[in-house]
């Protein structure tokens, strides 16, 4: 991995074709900046919602059979919420505000799921807080954002 440091960007490249530049936000973390930019990467909520992604995408890895519909339910939540909020990015008016109403229930969905998986001992608590966590400040944001 090749670094550069240029003022306040750090450019890493990660391979041949794919070049990220990593910039300090207002709340001193970094974070990955594709070169394209889409309406979404203008978005802090999803960056959150990728974190989130990730965090529950490995929650759901971790879970034993016999549990699928739950397990199912739950990965199908977290990716409405991040669809729905990278959608909202490019949209306008009633129809973004719409899209950021369906994340957030879409949130409210994934945390119940989560919820539930902790109450069954069906996954690690740490994992599950660190999700909610996650969940629960992306649906402040969807919130705000459609002006709920």
């Amino acid at each position: 991995m090749a670094v550069a440091m240029t003022g306040r960007h750090r450019e890493e490249t990660m391979n041949r074709s794919t070049k990220l530049t990593v910039v300090a936000s207002s709340q001193g973390a970094d974070r990955p900046r594709p070169r394209w930019h889409f309406d979404h990467h203008r978005l802090d909520a999803y960056f959150v919602a990728l974190e989130a992604l990730e965090v529950v995408h490995e929650v759901a890895g971790e879970m034993k059979k016999g549990h699928g519909k739950l397990k199912d339910h739950l990965v199908r939540a977290v990716d409405g919420v991040f669809t729905q909020t990278v959608e909202a990015a490019a949209r306008t008016g009633a129809d973004r505000a719409a899209r950021f109403r369906v994340a957030r229930a879409e949130a409210a969905e994934a945390a119940a799921v989560l919820e539930a998986l902790e109450r069954l001992a069906l996954a690690q608590p740490d994992k599950v807080d660190r999700a909610l966590g996650l969940l629960w400040r992306l649906s402040a944001m969807l919130t705000k954002l459609a002006r709920l």
